[in-house]
């Protein structure tokens, strides 16, 4: 019996985007899978069901999906819809769940396997299913054009006979993906564009494109290429760089974000208030909070008279073309894992291993197992952005990739994902090398890393790898590398290195403090605080880094950890 696929029709509002179009689902045909459309799947995204050669064509999502083995979607099915899903089914799909939390519990209760797309490694082997910058270049292209289309000025140089029209001055915040697209079209149009990305990697791909960079003078790229957070004075100084270019431009266009977590606040109030009249902000961010703090996600709202437009799902105003790039990489990933007509999810590939959120009724993703307070359960060797520490006050950062590859295309949470060939064995020895290094470290330096307990996956390591001296060499080499990547987190806001301390040693509970678990508490060691009064002793700033550091947003401030810490300080006293 041939494998069976479903393509359900996108049910949430102003989506119009399909998972897979008419030429992919043909080469999924001819290799012998059978597949299931639901009426009307892709009409909005101009595929009509005609162009859907050698499927079976079904009238509702129930439907659709009875017997369904893979079930392929752009976006997070809702609540109703997952009751349809057949336990033990594949899902694959963007799947945002830090946003959809409830539904990420459905799935797993339902016992479906979840891959998320937007969990994609970012690494050369990868990047033919890198879905986020797929969509990413549609969403700065659209950015750009809405940006002109609102503003009251255009943006090219004309001479005519009526005089000189001087072009617009754009300014783009982000250089990812998106915001290069932006910087582009916003060129192609003829604006004089600048861009600002908090990673100095950033300026080549700026200039390469006919903008100027905008230099705020801080540094605060580490070592490996991750980012650390700013120290006040760099966040006053990178505000007050920012928000005198800010006064020059007719238009802004923010994307700046970070997979998987709220976008980071750079605008701030006083800075729009120093802007020209009749100027706008597009933020590109706003589905995930927005880079503004008075964006208003989904509405274009006047601040006196700047207009701030927070746009939903941008990559859907392009359905044709985002689908047929989103098509891809689904097409893709499918040939990653259906082996003989089978689906094969195969625990020591890397790709894999990031993307499964759940499987078996499991959470396998870190972060989002903590929100939902279930066990995290790893599946495979994939360690899930341990280190990314946000810092919503002042920039963003970069996700980390699994070969440790600091590529000059890698900006602000997002890639440009060339052709290349899918099989480079060179990455998939650069993986396998970085999958395991974090393993050769000792147990303290990884609590402070992902606060994960990692005997047993050293125990794995040993056996399923073979001690030549080669690779001794270079797990070697890249355990050095590992080493000053953890002490460059950990010594966030140019504080001093903290030395990881035994953990036999005496400490306070700190799980008699709400919101502090065995997991937190483990890291609070980590970072040296063993008694109580450690945390009571803590000023606003010690504060602001703790909730940097544990990637807690503001729960530390929130819960008042330190008027708790001393309570109990006073209770031990007694």
């Amino acid at each position: 019996m041939s494998l069976i696929i479903a393509l359900p029709r996108e049910s949430r509002p102003s989506e119009r985007r399909v998972a897979l179009d008419p030429s992919r689902v043909e080469r999924l045909v001819s290799a012998g899978v059978q597949l299931r459309i639901e009426a009307e799947c892709g009409h909005t995204a101009s595929f009509h069901d005609d162009d859907y050669q050698g499927v079976t064509v079904c009238e509702d999502f129930a439907q659709t999906l009875k017997g369904a083995d893979i079930v392929t979607k752009v976006v997070c099915p809702t609540l109703e819809e997952i009751n349809h899903f057949q336990p033990g089914s594949v899902l694959i799909c963007f799947l945002s769940a830090f946003q959809h939390l409830e539904e990420v519990d459905a799935l797993r209760r339902r016992g479906v396997t979840v891959l998320a797309m937007d969990n994609m490694p970012r690494t050369t082997r990868a990047q033919p299913m890198d879905a986020m910058s797929s969509q990413a270049t549609v969403a700065g292209y659209k950015a750009a054009l809405l940006a002109a289309e609102l503003s009251p000025r255009m943006f090219p140089m004309l001479t005519t006979a009526a005089g000189t029209i001087r072009p617009s001055r754009v300014l783009v915040i982000g250089a990812g993906v998106a915001g290069l697209q932006a910087i582009a079209t916003a060129r192609r149009l003829g604006a004089q564009v600048e861009g600002y990305d908090i990673r100095r990697a950033a300026k080549e791909q700026i200039e390469s494109l006919g903008a100027r960079m905008v230099d705020t003078g801080v540094e605060v790229e580490g070592a490996g290429g991750f980012a650390r957070s700013l120290r006040k004075d760099e966040r006053q100084k990178q505000h007050d760089v920012l928000a005198e270019h800010l006064a020059r431009a007719h238009v802004v266009i923010c994307a700046a974000s970070i997979p998987g977590r709220a976008a980071p606040r750079i605008i701030t109030e006083d800075m729009v208030d120093g802007m020209l009249p009749e100027s706008v902000i597009v933020d590109l961010a706003a589905s995930t909070g927005g880079n503004c703090e008075l964006t208003h996600i989904g509405e274009h709202y006047y601040h006196h008279e700047t207009l701030i437009v927070g746009p939903l799902n941008l990559p859907s105003h392009g359905a044709v073309h985002a689908s047929e790039m989103y098509s891809r990489n689904v097409h893709n990933m499918l040939q990653l894992i259906i082996r003989e007509n089978e689906v094969v999810l195969d625990p020591a590939d890397d790709i894999i291993a990031h993307c499964v959120v759940c499987h078996h009724g499991q959470v396998n993703h870190a972060s989002t197992a903590q929100k939902l307070e279930l066990d995290h359960v790893a599946f495979g060797g994939a360690v899930h952005a341990a280190s990314d520490f946000p810092d919503d006050s002042a920039g963003w950062l970069e996700e980390a990739s699994a070969a440790h590859e600091v590529k000059s295309t890698a900006i602000v949470g997002d890639e440009a994902s060339p052709d290349v060939d899918a099989a480079s064995e060179q990455t998939t020895s650069a993986q396998s090398h970085s999958s395991v290094t974090l393993q050769e470290l000792d147990s303290g330096q990884l609590l402070a890393a992902s606060g994960k307990d990692t005997e047993s996956e050293q125990t794995q390591f040993s056996a399923g790898h073979s001690d030549t001296e080669e690779q001794s060499n270079l797990l070697e080499i890249d355990a050095l590398n590992d080493a000053d990547q953890l002490r460059d987190l950990q010594a966030l806001d140019g504080v001093a290195e903290k030395a990881v301390i035994d953990d036999q040693l005496p400490a306070d509970d700190f799980t008699r403090i709400d919101g502090v678990g065995p997991v937190l508490q483990k890291w609070l060691i980590s970072y040296g605080f063993r008694r109580y009064a450690d945390l009571a002793a803590l000023d606003d700033e010690g504060v602001q880094k703790l909730n940097v550091q544990l990637e807690l947003d503001d729960e530390v401030e929130r819960q008042d950890w330190r008027g708790q810490a001393q309570v109990l300080m006073q209770e031990k006293s007694k």
